[in-house]
């Protein structure tokens, strides 16, 4: 099970009462018939519990660019009584039960890949590269497997291998490994497979430096959190651990101890946070942990963006101060665009005050969309 200490892609988050009903239904039928249901038969069950099943479909969470879009079940423009209901392998993840069937699809992935990358090839010919699914289900040991009959339509939904899916007729299938599958090797469970996909679907872009309007932007987006957080919370969350410290993250940095200076007051005001939780976990990891029970999946996953460039900004802080952490901070300046060792220390200020602004606005607005809050 994912921990509050453990960044877990958000897909695999828990969900919400009526989308874990939906997926139960869906597993249960497998489970029981060893092949996907029609909808009319799922939305017979939503019905009986009370929700709209093409309502609770359309609300979970994805990952999407353009027209690509990847769920927890597998996305058709039309829903009509006969349509299969298929869960995608981040869906599975939500149904225990369906385990095993994960465990068979990652399997067949690598292997898929294996053979992709060893098949004989010729310097002076095209060699087509063709799997027969029965072959590869049988030498991979899954001929008993309840559910190898499903592998087909798995591989069809999935983006890691939808490009290769080829003939299929019931008894007999064929897959053609793509290059796509690059991507995925070595794949160490769910979540990692998934952080492949969301890499390719949803590119980090390159690192910028966020313009900051007024010296005084980082103090202001301290403050204005706090007033968000107390009208949602109903309790405070930045305390000043001084107001000399907090001054100066108003002040430019000429000098790497001014720079040092900069980087201290601003790790005291993040550790000053008062936030719920263990107070052995660190106040970011606290405020992960207590923002994922109140906001939807993908709020979640855009304070977790903003989460990581403050635990950046405290890697490069220790830096300064601890000379076995310069390995963790000349890892992290390259995501704020900035090099190691740092030489403009004005620059360097400047943009890791804009990146630290940037992350409390997300946090502070993700906080204040009460129409994304999970209830």
């Amino acid at each position: 099970m994912t921990t509050a200490a453990t960044v877990s892609d958000p897909l695999l988050a828990p969900l919400p009462e009526p989308q874990q009903y939906l997926i139960d239904i869906v597993a249960d039928a497998v489970i029981a018939t060893r092949a996907w249901p029609v909808f009319q038969y799922v939305e017979a069950k939503m019905d009986d519990a009370g929700f709209d099943a093409n309502a609770v479909m359309s609300s979970m969470p994805v990952i999407s660019r353009g027209q690509l879009a990847y769920s927890l079940i597998r996305r058709t423009s039309m829903l009509s009584p006969d349509t299969r209901i298929e869960l995608t392998v981040a869906g599975m993840a939500h149904a225990p039960m369906l385990g095993p069937t994960v465990e068979m699809f990652l399997a067949v992935l690598a292997e898929l890949r294996s053979r992709r990358v060893t098949a004989g090839y010729d310097p002076l010919r095209v060699i087509e590269v063709v799997v027969s699914g029965p072959q590869l289900v049988s030498e991979l040991g899954l001929a008993d497997h309840p559910h190898a009959s499903l592998l087909p339509s798995i591989l069809q939904g999935e983006p890691s291998t939808w490009h290769g899916a080829g003939h299929s007729d019931g008894n007999s299938w064929e897959h053609q490994p793509s290059t796509w599958l690059r991507r995925f090797a070595n794949v160490a469970g769910v979540d990692d497979y998934l952080a492949r996909i969301r890499a390719f679907v949803m590119p980090d872009l390159p690192a910028m430096e966020p313009f900051v309007a007024s010296p005084l932007s980082l103090a202001a987006a301290f403050d204005f959190l706090d007033v968000v957080w107390r009208l949602e919370f109903k309790e405070r969350l930045v305390t000043l651990p001084s107001a000399e410290r907090l001054t100066k993250l108003a002040f430019d940095a000429n000098t790497a101890e001014e720079f040092d200076s900069r980087l201290s007051g601003l790790g005291e005001m993040l550790k000053g946070l008062r936030v719920p939780g263990n107070p052995d976990d660190g106040v970011l990891v606290r405020l992960d942990a207590f923002l994922t029970g109140h906001l939807s999946s993908e709020g979640i996953a855009r304070v977790r963006v903003g989460l990581k460039k403050l635990q950046l900004v405290t890697r490069i802080r220790n830096a300064a101060q601890h000379a076995g952490a310069a390995t963790s901070a000349a890892k992290a300046l390259p995501a704020f665009g900035l090099t190691y060792p740092v030489t403009d220390f004005s620059a360097a200020w400047r943009t890791v005050q804009a990146h630290a602004v940037e992350a409390l606005e997300a946090i502070r607005d993700e906080v204040s969309s009460r129409s994304r809050i999970v209830v």
